[in-house]
């Protein structure tokens, strides 16, 4: 007749053996699932922090010839060519007026354009190229630093020289020419930089129909392409660029100009005909080895694309299951033994640490746990005890951690996502619904790259706490948030909600108050700001509030810096 302890360890482990192999075919299918997910979602995040940095060096070239093309179409308002007739009829005298025309406003453009491009990083050429239509001894003006650590004028660039069948080369010009409006072209060879791969960012100036020139600016391929060699995916893994055609750009082993075929039959164009894959999982194989990959598009249309073995990105997860199998064995004979020895003198005493513990699962941190005994029993229940205070003090000190920003001790974008997530259920239960009412203020504090460059980050920590004290102290029945490096929200209900113009008064004299008391830079607060409220009839979510108040916050920053009282005005009511 066999033991209770006997039965008891036997049903115990037959009972523990069962649920590990339900776990096990369950967990299969489940973890696959959820790894799979995972995997996207860190792959998408790679491609995501790759394009951002070189998104960052294409926008700026594209905001520096966006504001030179403003500068040179402003600059053609009080000419009008009808004064100089058609283009083959004009007199030798109209054509020399027309010319002289043309190089004053080119002279304007330049002023401006020169400022521009030396405080445009990347940035190796800037040039205005003068269609022939209009002028024949004016051709505009070229600067290059390619080679040099400023710019220097080289030879001007005469449209009448370039061949339109040389796409390899001329499409910097005839490109934009023919949409009609400022494009990104290449990576093309560049003629007039010794035919090094080129980016550019060109728009052609039009006056009444007329086409004036084509003016642009340059940056080196390599300037693009090394952030994306530098990337690093698990251990072989790495990022190349494709362009439009699927034709490869950068690659750490296949040569420039390779089709997606001559990687994988896979892979094709229409796989990357979306801005990036998504929740999409792309699986390919390549020399016999399965890859994965995720993709994205930087602003100028080029594809980026980041790529790891699958058997290194389930490395870890296949090392932690051996683990847990092995430590699972391990636990199952200890306990088997243990259970055989102690199962008897431990029942009731196991049974109140068992109720204790599955009260501490559930997050219960009061739970009692009295048993005194000096057995094993009791030393375990005595480290239990110890284990629930320790977690309990970690779980809260956790939550402070998670919910709040270090610098500012204010709520961080995490604690924002939870009460997003509140009012969202809200607004999903409520539908359209007019009785919800909360409002969304977005507060950008400028100048902080200023003040961090040129009198340290120290003092750029300074601004921002000064700046958050402010806001704090305005808003101090709502809940703040720090939402980025500079940006901070504010969630407005209930009497804050009602009271917001008033708030915004209040802030004002709050920050000139601030602002007359102090002379260092950085304890000044300088804060541009918008203010969105939910409109049930427009807004899905919280999310869409915050873009509009995100918005109308950008728009105050240029209406500030513009002095346009009436757009400031407007951003900031509404």
């Amino acid at each position: 007749m066999h033991s209770i302890r006997i039965k008891i360890t036997a049903v115990t482990m037959a009972a523990i053996l069962t649920s590990l192999l339900a776990f096990i075919g369950i967990g299969y299918i489940t973890i696959g699932k959820e790894s799979d997910r995972n995997s996207v979602e860190k792959m998408n995040l790679l491609s995501q922090n790759v394009q951002k940095t070189v998104d960052a060096r294409l926008d700026s070239l594209k905001q520096a010839v966006d504001t030179a093309d403003y500068i040179a179409e402003d600059s053609l308002k009080n000419i009008n060519l009808a004064d100089y007739g058609e283009k083959g009829a004009r007199t030798p005298e109209q054509q020399k007026q027309l010319d002289a025309v043309i190089k004053g406003h080119c002279d304007k453009v330049l002023g401006s354009f020169s400022s521009i491009a030396n405080h445009t990083n990347g940035i190796v050429t800037y040039y205005y190229c003068i269609s022939p239509d209009v002028g024949s001894t004016e051709h505009g003006f070229f600067y290059s630093k390619v080679g040099d650590t400023a710019f220097k004028e080289q030879p001007k660039l005469i449209a009448d020289e370039l061949d339109p069948n040389d796409t390899d080369h001329t499409t910097w010009y005839y490109m934009p020419i023919r949409l009609g409006k400022a494009c990104w072209v290449g990576p093309y060879k560049a003629h007039f930089l010794g035919e090094l791969l080129t980016v550019s960012y060109v728009a052609p100036i039009f006056k009444d129909g007329t086409l004036i020139g084509v003016l642009g600016m340059d940056a080196l391929f390599y300037s693009v392409r090394s952030p994306v060699q530098a990337v690093r995916v698990y251990d072989t893994g790495f990022a190349c660029l494709l362009d439009s055609k699927g034709h490869i750009l950068s690659h750490p082993k296949l040569d420039m100009g390779k089709t997606l075929k001559e990687i994988s039959s896979n892979l094709s164009p229409e796989v990357f005909e979306r801005e990036n894959n998504g929740t999409e999982l792309i699986r390919y194989d390549a020399d016999g080895q399965m890859r994965q990959l995720s993709y994205t598009t930087l602003t100028n249309g080029l594809k980026l694309v980041v790529t790891a073995p699958v058997k290194e990105i389930f490395s870890s997860w296949y090392q932690m299951t051996r683990s847990i199998l092995m430590i699972a064995i391990a636990i199952l004979s200890v306990f088997a033994v243990l259970t055989l020895i102690t199962v008897g003198a431990v029942t009731k005493p196991l049974q109140k640490l068992t109720l204790a513990s599955r009260k501490l699962a559930d997050g219960d941190y009061n739970v009692g746990l009295d048993y005194e005994g000096d057995d094993e029993v009791g030393i375990l229940t005595q480290s239990f005890r110890r284990l629930r205070d320790h977690l309990k003090i970690y779980i809260e000190d956790l939550n402070n951690r998670a919910f709040t920003d270090a610098l500012t001790g204010i709520k961080n974008k995490g604690a924002l996502a939870v009460f997003a997530g509140r009012l969202n259920d809200l607004i999903r239960h409520s539908g359209k619904e007019k009785d919800l009412e909360f409002a969304f203020v977005v507060l950008d504090c400028n100048n902080l790259k200023k003040i961090n460059d040129q009198y340290g980050h120290t003092q750029g920590d300074i601004y921002l706490r000064t700046a958050s004290n402010a806001i704090c102290k305005t808003f101090a029945h709502s809940p703040v948030f720090r939402l980025g490096g500079d940006e901070f929200g504010v969630l407005l209900q209930q009497q804050d909600y009602r009271n917001r113009e008033q708030l915004l008064q209040s802030f004002d004299r709050t920050v000139e108050t601030i602002n007359a008391a102090v002379e260092n830079p950085w304890e000044k607060v300088d804060i541009a700001r918008g203010i969105a409220v939910y409109q049930p009839d427009l807004d899905t979510d919280v999310e869409s509030v915050m873009k509009r108040a995100d918005e109308l916050m950008y728009e105050n920053k240029k209406a500030n810096k513009q002095y346009n009282p009436k757009i400031a005005f407007d951003a900031i009511q509404y």
